[in-house]
């Protein structure tokens, strides 16, 4: 075998050295080109915990809504935005019905009546708060017990009866106001009331009634009778309660102590009727009526003489005695 020189021997060793060098750097440069710690992969997908929403924007989805996201827990330090309250609101509000001084085509619930308590500031017996102060929330008529009780505007009879309430426009149902009666007893201490829709955004309720003579879904036209006059309920005397709501004004607030006896905090508004009923007309109560139509003023007795020339009496004869 001939003998490779020492030379040749120690540049085939280097080479092969090298050759392996450059093998390894290689290897070692592609591994770290798939899985090193710089490398970013577009088509891996981060993992995310279950439930949490996805940081893209809403047009990012193939539908274009935004992503649905878990509902946080209000830090201790963050009050709580409060919901809608229980109070009426303090933004202005216009109803849609007319005002009451523009509404027409009403006639008095009683005719000729005495005006025995107006819609006014009571210091017992109120129901609603007006201004900071108890209202009695209707108008009291009286004349006698069993005298006629006529519709004061056409409309459809909503209720006749005791267990009216629900029919007042409360926010709630004052259902607790009979059940504490019935516990008690003394459901038929409740007046009877007719409730009517009048059709044009008010209701009309007239309380203490002896009698009912129409029934709910009847329709009534302005001046039917539709009950008798009397003294059933909270009542000192024979008369009418006649009351008008508004049902879609703003909520007037429950007089506070009456919520004991399961009344709702708040209900429709209570208008005023005298500004509804007609005071000219024939039937109002007089002195309404003397205001519109003042009555015509008579001959004074001293003006009757002045015109007359003076003239002494004729003396009438003495009749003799037989």
């Amino acid at each position: 075998m001939p003998k490779i020189p020492r030379t040749t021997a120690w540049a085939a060793l280097v080479l092969v050295a090298i050759v392996a060098f450059g093998g390894a750097v290689a290897l070692t440069a592609m591994g770290l080109g798939r899985n090193g710690p710089g490398s970013v992969d577009a088509s891996a997908t981060p993992n995310r915990p279950v439930g949490l929403a996805s940081p893209s924007a809403p047009g990012d989805s193939p539908s274009g809504a935004p992503p649905s996201v878990a509902p946080e827990t209000p830090s201790p330090d963050v009050t709580p935005t409060p919901g809608p309250s229980a109070t009426p609101t303090t933004k202005a509000f216009k109803p849609r019905s007319a005002d009451p001084e523009d509404l027409t085509g009403y006639v008095w619930p009683l005719r000729n009546a005495w005006i025995t308590s107006r819609f006014s500031p009571r210091d017992f017996g109120g129901f609603v708060i007006i201004d900071g102060k108890e209202y009695h929330d209707g108008l009291d008529l009286a004349t006698y017990c069993g005298d006629s009780i006529r519709a004061a505007h056409d409309g459809v009879v909503l209720y006749a009866g005791r267990n009216f309430d629900v029919y007042l426009g409360y926010q709630g149902e004052p259902e607790q106001i009979y059940a504490r009666l019935e516990q008690l007893g003394r459901v038929n201490s409740l007046p009877i009331v007719i409730v009517i829709d009048n059709g044009d955004g008010y209701r009309s309720f007239y309380v203490h009634l002896k009698k009912a003579n129409v029934e709910a879904g009847a329709v009534v036209q302005a001046g039917d009778v539709i009950g008798k006059e009397g003294s059933t309920g909270y009542s000192t005397g024979c008369h009418l309660h006649y009351g008008m709501i508004r049902m879609d004004g703003d909520w007037q607030q429950v007089v506070p102590s009456l919520a004991q006896y399961g009344y709702p905090a708040l209900v429709r508004p209570r208008i005023d009727p005298l500004k509804v009923l007609p005071w000219g007309d024939q039937y109002a109560p007089r002195r309404l009526r003397d205001r519109v139509n003042p009555p015509s003023a008579t001959p004074s007795a001293t003006a009757t003489s002045s015109a007359t020339p003076a003239s002494t009496p004729t003396p009438i004869p003495t009749q003799a005695s037989p």
